[in-house]
């Protein structure tokens, strides 16, 4: 430590284990006026970079929000912050908050806060700039219902995330009532190498967990792009898991669950009944053909006799 950066301390900092990373939406203008905007859970990683946000998170009950949301309130008038940003936190175990830092920005993850509080963040980060006052108090705030958010990433989850990139020859975005795509993709558009895989923001709402997670799913399943690998079909097995169903979230959610051995055997299983539906398909549409030429053999046959 002399060497690197002249001083002989050592900083020694206390270990975690199975933690959660949530993080608080804050703001706060240029006459003093601050609040927050409700957490985000972003426990769902890879190698310690968010995949899966969501909101609220299940482990934060309204005692904690107001408590936690306290303390980045006070955070963000004790250095005289001005804009929009989240304070994050990691969440032991034992349910105990440690703080990691303030981002002083927006967030990729930040469309999940507006489906719930129903702000539009970029417009108030202008208005906040331009000098005029939050236009609400800490009172006037209300959750709404329950959102997700899918970081859509041309990679390949079976070697170890690494990039996939070149020409996107189709695609179809998800669309329909409380979903939200965010996307540069289009028909004939290139992924390219020199920057972040992300693709897609696609975000879900519901009136409960299981609808905004049950909408998430068909959306995954109507999301297609060809020409690249994606971590669609890992997120379509991460929702269908009881450990996310249930809340069970961890930064090492991935290893903690055998996530990767799951993902092959449902993709596995969803080959075999691809296999049937295409053997059922084809049989189905053969006796088709089959009683169509039969019935044209008995109905020339009829001509015939008539002509006779």
């Amino acid at each position: 430590s002399i060497s690197a950066v002249g001083k002989s301390a050592i900083i020694v900092e206390k270990f975690l284990q199975k933690t959660r990373h949530i993080e608080y939406q804050m703001a706060r203008d240029k006459h003093g006026n601050a609040v927050h905007i409700f957490e985000r859970e972003c426990s769902i990683q890879r190698r310690n970079q968010k995949l899966i946000e969501q909101t609220p998170s299940p482990v934060v009950d309204q005692k904690t929000r107001d408590r936690i949301g306290e303390l980045v309130v006070k955070a963000s008038e004790a250095v005289d912050y001005t804009n929009l940003g989240t304070a994050e936190f990691l969440r032991a175990d034992n349910g105990e908050f440690y703080f990691i830092e303030i981002n002083a920005r927006l967030q990729v993850e930040h469309p999940i806060s507006e489906l719930v509080s129903g702000l539009d963040f970029v417009k108030l980060q202008l208005d906040i700039a331009n000098g005029e006052p939050l236009p609400f108090k800490q009172k006037d705030l209300k959750m709404n219902g329950y959102a997700i958010e899918c970081r859509i990433n041309a990679e390949d989850t079976f070697l170890d995330f690494a990039p996939s990139t070149g020409p996107v020859s189709d695609v179809t975005i998800p669309s329909g009532p409380s979903v939200r795509c965010d996307t540069y993709l289009y028909p004939g558009c290139t992924v390219s190498p020199f920057y972040d895989s992300l693709m897609a923001k696609l975000c879900t709402w519901g009136q409960t967990f299981e609808e905004s997670r049950t909408r998430m799913l068909n959306a995954l399943n109507d999301f297609y792009i060809q020409g690249v690998e994606t971590s669609i079909p890992l997120y379509k097995t991460i929702l269908n898991t009881d450990e996310y169903k249930n809340g069970n979230l961890s930064t090492d959610f991935l290893i903690r669950y055998n996530i990767i051995d799951r993902l092959k055997e449902d993709l596995k299983n969803e080959k075999i009944e691809k296999s049937d539906a295409a053997l059922a398909a084809a049989i189905v549409y053969s006796e088709y053909f089959k009683s169509r030429v039969q019935n044209s053999t008995i109905n020339n046959s009829a001509w015939k006799n008539k002509l006779g």
